[in-house]
């Protein structure tokens, strides 16, 4: 008998590790992520760690993703109902530095690897048309611009472009969305808090100041239930009104 999963990337730290954590409580997960450490310390701390599965594999290997994904589906007897994809790389640097290989490298994580993971899901030998919803973490640099972040933005403006269209192709069968979010309170984003100018500049940008994890967590889990039947195609965004605030200080 067949078990369903969510499928949760990026899921070893962050925001996709609160997402897996926030999820474990009412579902099975197959987490993803290339870090081993790091899905064992996520399964610690989720609910019910015995139902989950964990998936080590690095998304930079776009062309290995379908063997692996139909590998570990038929040898665990399940299947997979709704896809998050929460893994992501960012590096900052200007365009006259940037080359193809960095492009590459940012792309197949950030996007090429969803959309491969997607493909496979959708073969009924793989997945047996059992998949039903699929959320994307965007970001808010997806819709507008940020000096050294070219690349970057480029990979979720993809992202969002690919969802608008399959929201479109694979309804009503599946919904599928983003979630845009605006700064939120991770390990990496506490180094730089350590800094009283960028303290004092998110205090000026965000009315509601910084986000957390388990802010978009709820999110996740809102798309993801039957609340939000009539949501799809929407790049939706989450960021304490960063972007609607037009204030000069």
């Amino acid at each position: 008998m067949s078990r369903d999963f969510i499928l949760i990337t990026g899921a070893a730290s962050g925001i996709g590790q609160k997402i897996a954590v926030h999820l474990s409580r009412d579902h099975r997960l197959l987490l993803c992520d290339k870090n081993r450490d790091g899905l064992n310390s996520t399964l610690e701390l989720c609910s019910g760690n015995a139902a989950h599965l964990l998936w080590e594999f690095d998304l930079s290997n776009v062309a290995e993703i379908r063997v692996s994904i139909e590998k570990i589906l038929k040898d665990s007897y399940s299947h997979v109902e709704a896809f998050v994809h929460s893994a992501g790389i960012m590096k900052v640097m200007r365009m006259k530095d940037a080359d193809y290989q960095n492009a590459m490298q940012i792309f197949n994580v950030n996007f090429f690897s969803a959309a491969e993971i997607i493909s496979s899901l959708l073969k009924k030998n793989i997945n047996q048309n059992s998949l039903k919803n699929i959320i994307f973490i965007s970001a808010i640099l997806g819709k507008f611009g940020a000096r050294g972040h070219n690349l970057y933005s480029s990979t979720k403006a993809a992202l969002d472009g690919l969802m608008k269209s399959l929201a479109v192709e694979l309804a009503p069968a599946v919904r599928v969305n983003s979630i845009l979010p605006g700064g939120v309170r991770t390990p990496m984003a506490e180094y730089a808090l350590t800094d009283p100018d960028i303290v004092e500049k998110i205090k000026q940008d965000y009315p509601l100041g910084l986000g957390e994890t388990s802010d978009i967590a709820n999110l996740v889990e809102f798309l993801l239930s039957e609340k939000s039947r009539w949501i799809t195609g929407q790049q939706i965004i989450i960021d304490g009104g960063r972007t609607a605030n037009m204030s000069q200080k």
